[in-house]
């Protein structure tokens, strides 16, 4: 008997990995569809907390093949949704997922909206921003700030980072990046502000310098969206009061 789709054994002994991007499609698309009409209650579904340990699983995220990280993200966002605001993971395997979302995320600088993997990366950055998914490093920034660790700082910066400059190529002083639709940045713009907003005010120094540095990268001409650019001013204005 073939296991669920919604379980990890579902992403067991595939047979090689054509085959698992197709069991990884297949996952995405069941939690989609589950999601949209809200079908899918984790607490009546047990095999969907050990399918999201395995989605986050070295093997799976960090795969030899381009094409499997891809969609063990896209399948990831989904499961951020399902659980938003409390995703079932550990410390380690969210800075994990985020390494990986981030770098998926960067390939949005050289993909016309024309190619094919276009629609994919986008469909990661709509889910950051609608979920508010980069929160989620908020909260554990918090966590390391009684720590002393800073992991979960750096990988919002790179986040900031690569949102902003990789999103719209008319950010990029050098122009060589590939201009997209309105709607990439927009996207972009509010999954930053989300995290911007999360902090309450007291917007780590970090993260102001990448708003920052971000913007000032881009011509005169680029103007934000106005609440965007409310929050920016914000956390330029906590961070030069020197709260960190």
């Amino acid at each position: 008997k073939a296991p669920p789709v919604l379980s990890a054994a579902y992403l067991e002994k595939t047979s090689n990995k054509n085959e698992l991007i197709r069991r990884l499609r297949n996952v995405t698309e069941t939690l989609s569809a589950a999601s949209e009409d809200d079908s899918l209650d984790p607490t009546t579904h047990p095999g969907l907390l050990s399918l999201s340990t395995a989605l986050a699983s070295t093997a799976v995220l960090e795969h030899a093949d381009k094409s499997v990280r891809l969609h063990a993200v896209l399948a990831l966002m989904e499961v951020f949704y399902i659980y938003a605001p409390e995703p079932p993971f550990e410390e380690a395997e969210i800075l994990r997922i985020f390494g990986q979302m981030i770098r998926q995320l960067g390939n949005l600088y050289a993909t016309p909206s024309t190619a094919a993997n276009f629609e994919l990366y986008y469909r990661i950055l709509e889910q950051l921003s609608e979920v508010k998914i980069g929160v989620v490093l908020v909260d554990l920034i918090r966590t390391e700030r009684d720590s002393g660790d800073a992991d979960a700082l750096e990988s919002l910066c790179t986040l900031v980072r690569t949102l902003l400059t990789c999103s719209n190529g008319t950010r990029v002083a050098s122009g060589d990046g590939t201009v997209h639709p309105p709607e990439v940045m927009g996207h972009a713009e509010a999954a930053v502000a989300a995290c911007i907003e999360e902090f309450e005010g007291s917007v780590p120094i970090p993260v102001v310098e990448e708003l920052l540095t971000c913007i000032g990268a881009g011509p005169k001409a680029t103007v934000p969206n106005p609440e965007y650019a409310r929050l920016v001013a914000e956390a330029g204005g906590s961070g030069s009061k020197g709260r960190k």
